[in-house]
């Protein structure tokens, strides 16, 4: 029969290694609340939501059907490092919802050796030590939001004819004023810093802009800053401070009080759809990982195979694993379907099919390009 080749793999599986293999990273960019819509302009909260959780964050919705197809689209939240502003959930002092808020986003945004939340200012950096939080779902803005193609409107609030302690969400209301405000994010801004990959960096500031015209540029000769975007973490943090001077939240800070902040987030974004029929538009970023790596099958590799159609399997004949077709002893043949990639452990980590069988011969070599997408 002459040397022979049965290999253990089923299928005629071509497991092989490689030194030649290319990566490269692929990014889609699409509409951020589904495939083609990228701006929103219906904004409902739902009634089944816990009233609980209410004292922590809002759902905002695009639909009040309740269809059990619909998707939350992003929440909103309010955030204290002091924990004013609700009230207190018993144990510790301070323990509020508004603290909780505050410290699961400076875990989730911020590096360990940061202090806190800072934006720029006229001529220096500030502390936000109080904000409004929109969270996207994570469904919604898949890799992460696409830096520089966001725009988001606010209307101004008639937090201003109310003492502090007592404009709570029950009381929140759309000024009368109209005025609009439109906020996106600097990464288009000349001075934006780049990372080594080439990817505006992880963390931009929210200005006073508009997706056609660009930053808006103050009378100082500078972009008014309204908060951060954390693109990665698809969160967009407001300083409160801000939004009480230019859109009269009067964010309520007093101590053990149900101020029902993250309302006012809410009825300013949906109450500029309803105004001005402006809403929020924005695009997700789906980013893959894309490796080609080239296989070469050798004349003298795979010839042979341990398929039942191939070798024989009696043990009472005494012949198993012998070749069934006599011809392919001195000429053989098989078929390839399959190709597994391992890694330097020796481990499978990959396993592609051949569009259709591949004929293999002692007089052929065979050249396999894999793509893997991840």
């Amino acid at each position: 029969m002459g040397t022979t080749k049965i290999f253990k793999q089923v299928e005629n599986t071509v497991f092989a290694t490689s030194d030649q293999n290319r990566a490269e990273k692929l990014i889609y960019t699409r509409g951020l609340w589904d495939a083609t819509l990228a701006n929103l302009k219906t904004f409902y909260t739902s009634s089944a939501q816990n009233t609980k959780s209410k004292s922590y964050y809002y759902e905002v919705w695009s639909s009040a059907s309740l269809d059990c197809n619909d998707v939350k689209m992003f929440s909103v939240a309010y955030g204290n490092k002091n924990g004013s502003g609700s009230l207190n959930e018993g144990g510790e002092a301070n323990d509020t919802p508004s603290r909780a808020v505050y410290s699961q986003y400076k875990l989730s945004c911020l590096d360990g050796d940061e202090s806190g939340f800072y934006i720029s200012g006229s001529s220096q950096y500030r502390e936000m030590k109080h904000f409004y939080a929109i969270n996207i779902n994570r469904d919604k803005f898949g890799d992460k939001l696409d830096p520089g193609n966001f725009e988001i409107s606010l209307v101004e609030l008639s937090g201003s004819a109310y003492s502090n302690n007592y404009f709570t969400g029950s009381k929140v209301q759309v000024s009368s004023s109209n005025k609009l405000i439109t906020l996106i994010d600097d990464s288009n801004d000349p001075s934006n810093k780049y990372e080594f990959s080439g990817q505006p960096s992880i963390v931009r500031n929210v200005v006073s802009g508009t997706l056609k015209d660009g930053v808006y540029i103050s009378p100082a000769g500078v972009p008014i800053s309204y908060g951060l975007v954390f693109p990665d973490r698809g969160v967009i943090l407001l300083d409160a401070d801000v939004l009480n001077t230019s859109a009269s939240f009067n964010t309520v800070t007093g101590s053990n009080v149900a101020g029902d902040n993250s309302m006012k987030l809410f009825t300013s974004i949906s109450g500029a759809a309803s105004v001005a029929n402006s809403g929020f538009t924005a695009r997700a970023m789906d980013i893959k990982n894309q490796q080609y790596v080239f296989v070469r099958v050798n004349n003298g590799d795979f010839n042979y195979s341990n398929n039942p159609t191939y070798v024989t399997s009696s043990l009472a004949l005494g012949d198993k694993g012998m070749i069934r077709e006599d011809s392919f002893k001195e000429y053989p043949y098989t078929y390839i379907t399959t190709v597994g990639l391992y890694n330097d452990l020796n481990e499978l980590f990959a396993v592609g099919k051949m569009s259709k069988p591949v004929i293999k011969s002692p007089t052929s070599e065979l050249s396999i390009t894999v793509k893997l997408e991840y």
